[in-house]
This record gives structure tokens, C-alpha cells and sequence, in this order.
């Protein structure tokens, strides 16, 4: 048996960001991934909505500056703005 990470994110559909892109962090569906969906609801509830600049792409994270903060994110959580 494996530990889950926070990070652990089902995707079906594999989207490629790159630097510079525009995206906006999404709260995924709490039934889909409750871990992400805490996190995200506890901790950067001020930032779900917001649109941020990628600024590194590592697989499946993606590192987004948004309203000046720094996050980790899976690509589950962002929809492609430009």
C-alpha cells in the first residue's frame, strides 16, 4: 500500500503548459480529489479564481506566481487562459 500525496491528481487528458503561459487555479471537485480540494479550500482559498503566470513545468507540477505568491500545482487545477 502507498501513502498519497496531496499532489496526487487523476488525468485523463494531459494539457501542456509552458512558461509564460496565463492560467487560472481552479478548485477541483472534492469528490474527484478530496486531499487537493482541502488543501487548495484551506490554505489558498484567496487565490482560487486567480490568474497567475507559470513559471516552471515539471511533469505534472506546474509552479504558478499568482498575486505575487508562489504555488505548486497539478494540472488538474488550471485552466489555459493564454
Amino acid at each position: 500500500m502507498q501513502q498519497l500525496s496531496i499532489f496526487d491528481c487523476p488525468v485523463t487528458e494531459k494539457p501542456s503548459f509552458h512558461i509564460h503561459d496565463k492560467v487560472k487555479l481552479l478548485l477541483v471537485d472534492e469528490s474527484t480529489n478530496f486531499e487537493i480540494f482541502n488543501y487548495r479550500r484551506y490554505y489558498h482559498d484567496h487565490l482560487i479564481g486567480k490568474i497567475g503566470t507559470v513559471t516552471e513545468v515539471k511533469g505534472n507540477t506546474v509552479t504558478v506566481l499568482i498575486n505575487g505568491e508562489v504555488i505548486q500545482c497539478e494540472v488538474c487545477e488550471l485552466e489555459w487562459i493564454a
